[in-house]
């Protein structure tokens, strides 16, 4: 009955279409209102209303539309909030193509049957149904609370997608520069363990880089820089340019983890082993370990961050047309 009272009033407020009860109460307002008296109905009086007129009212609010976080009938993804507090407001998550008849044009990911967008309002359109089938398991896994930090398939789509032109040369640019202190095109001078684990372990992806390029890595040692061939740095620029935002950020994203443009390019071609993986990303901190000692379960968490981070975009690049050769 008290929600029912409140539906009232905000009727009233809403400018909502009167029934006959409340056409009465708004006819006895207006003649207190014009005798200055502001009695107040009774509860008892209000009660007097019929059901169905009260029903009726329910009704009007209930159709009424509501603020909500859709575009055009999709989901826009810009009110899940980082901190995990967005309550689940969907049932169910999904996919499905966007041509039935020409599946090579990508896959809508689907939350309650609406297709997604992503905060800066670009229609999600996966390359693959596999991509979109992650994106759906992701959201489905989802309990009470929408968790950001348990969407990484989800995050990477989006920094994929509303990459903007500037984002790109800013992305090539650090592949370039970063190519000078790259871990795998420096060793150590003094003939020591530590030369031969380098030797060992960089030589394998130096190697691949070298017939992948055509065209040979300079080595550095100690604490210089790699100084690469001209001809060399212009076509690894050329073969960035080449991709496309899917293929340039995934690749960017595994290269912050590995700290290796290099590592990277052999980690896609599954030259190197996830396994091995770590042990060549922080060879050098193994190495120190083994003289000073580990720290409790730390080298274990930064090896399960490394996967961690490392996973997402790997999968979304192992599930894409495979990148475009260097020219």
């Amino acid at each position: 009955m008290i929600r029912s009272l409140n539906l009232i009033n905000r009727c009233s407020r809403n400018g909502l279409s009167l029934n006959r009860g409340n056409r009465f109460f708004a006819t006895l307002s207006a003649n207190n209102s014009n005798n200055n008296n502001n009695t107040e109905f009774s509860a008892e009086f209000k009660s007097s209303i019929k059901l169905e007129e009260q029903k009726k009212l329910v009704k009007e609010v209930m159709d009424k539309p509501q603020g909500s976080k859709f575009l055009k009938g999709d989901v826009l993804l810009e009110g899940v909030k980082s901190d995990g507090t967005s309550l689940r407001w969907y049932k169910t998550a999904d996919m499905c193509r966007t041509e039935p008849e020409n599946p090579n044009q990508g896959y809508y990911p689907l939350i309650d049957d609406r297709k997604v967008r992503t905060p800066s309002g670009h229609l999600i359109i996966t390359p693959s149904k596999e991509i979109a089938y992650a994106f759906a398991a992701e959201w489905r896994a989802q309990e009470k609370y929408v968790k950001p930090s348990r969407l990484p398939v989800t995050q990477t789509i989006i920094t994929c997608l509303d990459i903007k032109p500037e984002g790109r040369f800013k992305i090539i640019g650090e592949f370039i520069n970063h190519l000078a202190t790259d871990p795998i095109c420096n060793r150590e001078q003094n003939d020591s363990k530590l030369k031969r684990l380098q030797n060992e372990l960089y030589e394998p992806i130096l190697q691949f880089a070298n017939e992948y390029y055509g065209i040979p890595f300079s080595i550095s040692h100690h604490l210089s820089i790699s100084k690469h061939p001209k001809e060399l740095i212009e076509k690894i620029e050329k073969h960035l340019h080449s991709m496309n935002n899917w293929e340039l950020i995934c690749l960017q994203l595994i290269s912050q983890s590995t700290k290796s443009f290099l590592v990277t390019l052999s980690l896609y071609y599954g030259k190197l082993r996830l396994d091995n993986l770590y042990q060549t990303v922080a060879l050098e901190e193994e190495y120190q370990s083994e003289t000073w000692g580990k720290i409790p379960f730390g080298h274990d968490l930064a090896e399960c961050e490394t996967h961690n981070e490392i996973a997402p975009p790997l999968f979304i690049l192992r599930n894409m047309l495979p990148i475009p050769l260097p020219k």
